[in-house]
Parts: C-alpha cells; sequence; structure tokens
C-alpha cells in the first residue's frame, strides 16, 4: 500500500482565467468556453503568438491582509496570494486547528521578475539613431525603472507573503523548476506530511506567461502557436502549431487523514502518488524515457496498476513536439487501450508552473462529478496521437476513481501526481 496514501487534500484555492473557484472553472470548461483572445494592453507586433489567455475580474485587495504589500507584487504573486487564502478558507483552517510551528507552505515559483512590461520605457528613452545604446540606458534608461520592480517578482514572494499573511512557521519550500514546479511542490508537500514534517500543508503554484519575456522566448523556440480565430491551440489535433500564453494559480491544503477526521474536513481526494524526472538535454521537446518512468513511478507509488486509472489530465500544450512525445509515452504505459485523456490548455493557455496545479484542481471536480471535460478544436487526431483516447465533442460521464495528472517544463523535466476519490 502507497506510503502516501494517508495524505488527503482537503481544501482548494484557484485563480484562472474562466473563474476563480474549481466549480466555476470546470463548468466552463465543460460548457466549451475559451478564454484565449487576443492580447490586449501591450504591442505584440514583434511576437509571432498574438493570443493569450488573462485572468480578469480578480481584486487582489480582498485576499492581501496589508494591502501596502500590493505595491511589492507583480500579477502573478497577487494571484498565488489569492489562490493561497482561498485554499486555506476552503479548508475550513481555524487559527486553533494547527499549531503555527506545524503549518507550512510548498510553493512552485513562476517567473521570477516584475512586469517585463515596465522595463519599455526605459528601452525607448535608450534608443540613438535607430538602435539600442548601453551607454545611455546607463545615464538615462535606468532612471525610468521603478526601484522596486525586480522586488515585485521574485522567486519567493508568494512564500514570503503566505507565510507571514497565515503565521506559517513551520516547513516551508520554494521550488523554481519551470513548468513543473507546482505539481513537484504538491509531491513533496504530500511525502513532507507522510515523514511527519508538518501538520498541515498548502502546496500549489501561481505564474504569469503573458508578458514580452515569454513571448520572446518561448517564440523563439517556436512553441507558441501563430494562429488566431476559433480554437488556435489544439492540443493533440492534426492542425497543432503550440500553445497560447495564460496564468493563474491553484493552491491545495494537504494533511494526514486522521488530522482532517478530527477537524470534521471534507475530503476531495488523496495523494496517493508521485513520480517526476528530468531529461537535461532534451530543451522542450521531452524524452519519452523520462516521461514512461516518471508515470509508471507514480502508478507503482500509487499501488496502482495501468488498468486502473480512470483518467489523465494531460500537459496536453498544443506543441506538436510534445503532444507527440506525450502520446508515445502514454501508448508505452497503457498500449493501445489507455483511460480518457482531456487537457484545459485549449481555454486557459499554459500558465507554465501553475499549469499542473489548475489541472489537479480540475481532476478533482472530474472526480466528484464524474465527467470529463472534452477538448475542443480537436477534430482529427496527429497520427502520431491517434492511439489516445482523448475526450473531444462533448464531455464524457464516467465513474473516476483514480486520476492522473502530468505537468512538464524546460529541460524534459516531467511530473505526475496521482489521485484517489473515495468511492
Amino acid at each position: 500500500m502507497s506510503a502516501l496514501r494517508d495524505v488527503v487534500i482537503t481544501g482548494a484555492g484557484i485563480v484562472s482565467p474562466l473563474g476563480h473557484t474549481p466549480a466555476e472553472l470546470f463548468d466552463r470548461l465543460l460548457e466549451g468556453e475559451s478564454a484565449i483572445a487576443p492580447i490586449e494592453g501591450m504591442d505584440v507586433t514583434p511576437f509571432p503568438c498574438k493570443v493569450g489567455a488573462r485572468v480578469t475580474g480578480f481584486k487582489a485587495r480582498d485576499w492581501v491582509s496589508n494591502r501596502k504589500n500590493l505595491k511589492l507584487m507583480s500579477d502573478a504573486v497577487r494571484f498565488g496570494l489569492g489562490a493561497l487564502k482561498r485554499a486555506h478558507a476552503d479548508a475550513g483552517l481555524d487559527r486553533a486547528d494547527v499549531p503555527p510551528e506545524r503549518l507550512g507552505i510548498f510553493v512552485g515559483a513562476g517567473t521570477a521578475v516584475g512586469r517585463t512590461e515596465d522595463l519599455i520605457p526605459a528601452i525607448e528613452r535608450s534608443v540613438k539613431d535607430g538602435a539600442f545604446d548601453p551607454a545611455a540606458f546607463g545615464e538615462v534608461g535606468m532612471h525610468a525603472i521603478n526601484p522596486l520592480w525586480l522586488l515585485k517578482g521574485l522567486s519567493n514572494n508568494v512564500l514570503g507573503f503566505g507565510t507571514a499573511d497565515l503565521d506559517a512557521r513551520g516547513f516551508n519550500q520554494n521550488y523554481c523548476n519551470s513548468g513543473v514546479g507546482g505539481l513537484q511542490a504538491i509531491g513533496e508537500a504530500a511525502w513532507a506530511i507522510v515523514e511527519g514534517k508538518a501538520d498541515v500543508l498548502l502546496a500549489g503554484s501561481s505564474d504569469s506567461a503573458v508578458n514580452p519575456l515569454h513571448l520572446t522566448g518561448f517564440g523563439r523556440l517556436r512553441a507558441m502557436t501563430n494562429q488566431t480565430g476559433d480554437h488556435p491551440v489544439r492540443p493533440f489535433d492534426a492542425r497543432h502549431d503550440g500553445f497560447a500564453p495564460g496564468e493563474g494559480a491553484a493552491f491545495f491544503v494537504l494533511e494526514r487523514a486522521e488530522h482532517a477526521a478530527a477537524r470534521g474536513a471534507r475530503v476531495l481526494g488523496r495523494v496517493v502518488g508521485y513520480g517526476d524526472g528530468c531529461g537535461a538535454h532534451a530543451l522542450s521537446a521531452g524524452d519519452l524515457g523520462v516521461i514512461t518512468t516518471a508515470c509508471r513511478r507514480a502508478i507503482e507509488r500509487a499501488g496502482w496498476t495501468p488498468d486502473q486509472v480512470d483518467l489523465i489530465y494531460a500537459h496536453g500544450n498544443g506543441t506538436p513536439v510534445y503532444d507527440r512525445r506525450e502520446a508515445e509515452a502514454f501508448a508505452a504505459v497503457f498500449g493501445d487501450d489507455g483511460p480518457p485523456v482531456t487537457s484545459n490548455k485549449a481555454q486557459i493557455g499554459h500558465p507554465m508552473a501553475a499549469g499542473g496545479p489548475l489541472s489537479l484542481a480540475c481532476a478533482l471536480e472530474a472526480g466528484r462529478r464524474g465527467v470529463v471535460p472534452p477538448v475542443p478544436g480537436v477534430d482529427q487526431l496527429d497520427p502520431k496521437c491517434a492511439l489516445l483516447d482523448v475526450v473531444r465533442e462533448r464531455p464524457r460521464h464516467t465513474p473516476i476513481r483514480r486520476a492522473l495528472v502530468h505537468a512538464a517544463g524546460l529541460g524534459a523535466q516531467t511530473t505526475f501526481i496521482a489521485v484517489e476519490f473515495d468511492s
């Protein structure tokens, strides 16, 4: 039996482009809604990708105790504090339920800089004769940069502000591992609970990729979509050409089942397996052996067999190279009769480190409701993804007892979380 089986999820909090509760996000996914739209508020002319999914309707001041701190937070940090506090409230935690020294936070850190858009005035002032002049930047341009710019996006901001806000003086950790950081934080938090290092841990991530930094970097890697209009992102479809940037956050409350029962907490699911790996040499293509090994490790640690998996929430970001690598790995693990596969990145974009945790929030809803959202825009599977049972066209109603959630990052990093739902 898995050593992790005693770890339960008792609270979930999210901020996303399609809603700020797991139920709202999931409802809108079921309805086929998409938040991916033309990017506004910045000039995207230089970039091949013109679309993204932004968070709207989120009021950070409602979730930050000391509002003076808002000036020290990037959007991603604000999303993280909101999701963290929402998870804490959703779990019904009271300060008396856990001593501060036994309460901790595990964060998968996202982009560790301020808004790159805020550097544009400095760059514009540093142009001479049509070219960027480093000397002018040092003399004039640098003075146009807010001195707090770097501080707003430090990688440990969510952890720092969160521990102060919740008086979490226990075991606290920060993981800076691109797209897998969020799921790693959750998996490592589950192990920490098993090892008795804390009574309650909040774990998850926040991130934002709708900015010039990501549009430039992933644009040069040719990982972002060039399409506009309906369904610009099509995971596993023959017309897939890349992902759209997204943003958001998701955090969860983890504790031992016995601890949760003692305080009368509701259980959303159990974290029963965790597997990850890194190929290092494969920057963005993924490594078949690494993905396959990590997937099998999560299943084995859960005490399952592959035929017992009822659902895969795939990374499914819509890039041809990774969609095919992921499909190949799932075929190696599950054969030609694998479980249903879905992804939410065709609707909320790719929120980088927060992608895995947001998929976990969706998997928890799928398990509770017994329904899987379809992946919109998938009309004809890429021949190299043809063995996948991708849910498309309409929601699929089916009992879900066990689910895998997958996230991937640069350097062929890959992480799986196995969750189980009590019958």
